[in-house]
């Protein structure tokens, strides 16, 4: 297979796309979606621009939960994701229901099969690489709809519908699981 050399902005190969929610400085609970995520045991990492809302206030208010989103979302990922939390409150404007978290001070999306609770532990901005903000949390819970549950409390991974994100920086495509 013959490669070619490209000068992308990004690459993103086939990220989850997922949703923060989180109670901003005032109590106010709001919402972005990135794609950019890892997991391991308890420690998960986000990655952010830095001059984005969401980051910004988590770094104050520590909590938030990671909200998998499935297909039927697809319109609140996009309109969240192309509107500001500087500028509006993204609940007000997108059919996503929000409840407080079990072991978190942050909004769980009701229409998710997923939610991580998550505390801030660290963040990482580096010079090298100017922009860009990685978030360090430490997952507090995790919880499934039964829905996307087996019998035995595995995870039926083959019920979910996730959305999948590709692009080269200059656009950006989702695809589906299923």
């Amino acid at each position: 297979m013959e490669k070619v050399a490209v000068n992308y902005e990004k690459m993103y190969y086939g990220f989850p796309v997922i949703l923060v929610s989180f109670y901003d400085e005032t109590g106010l609970p709001n919402v972005t979606p990135i794609t950019s995520s890892y997991t391991l045991k308890d420690m998960i990492m986000l990655g952010f621009s830095s001059k984005g809302y969401a980051v910004n206030q988590l770094k104050k208010v520590k909590d938030f939960v990671v909200n998998i989103p499935d297909r039927s979302l697809l319109d609140a990922i996009e309109y969240c994701g192309s509107h500001s939390g500087y500028e509006v409150s993204k609940f007000e404007n997108v059919d996503l229901t929000h409840a407080k978290g079990h072991m978190v001070n942050a909004p769980v999306i009701q229409e998710c099969s997923i939610a991580i609770e998550c505390t801030l532990t660290d963040v990482v901005e580096h010079e090298q690489f100017k922009g860009i903000t990685n978030v360090l949390a430490q997952i507090k819970g995790r919880y499934v709809a039964t829905e996307a549950l087996h019998e035995d409390g595995s995870l039926a991974a083959a019920e979910l519908d996730q959305v999948v994100c590709f692009g080269d920086g200059r656009s950006k495509s989702f695809r589906y699981l299923q």
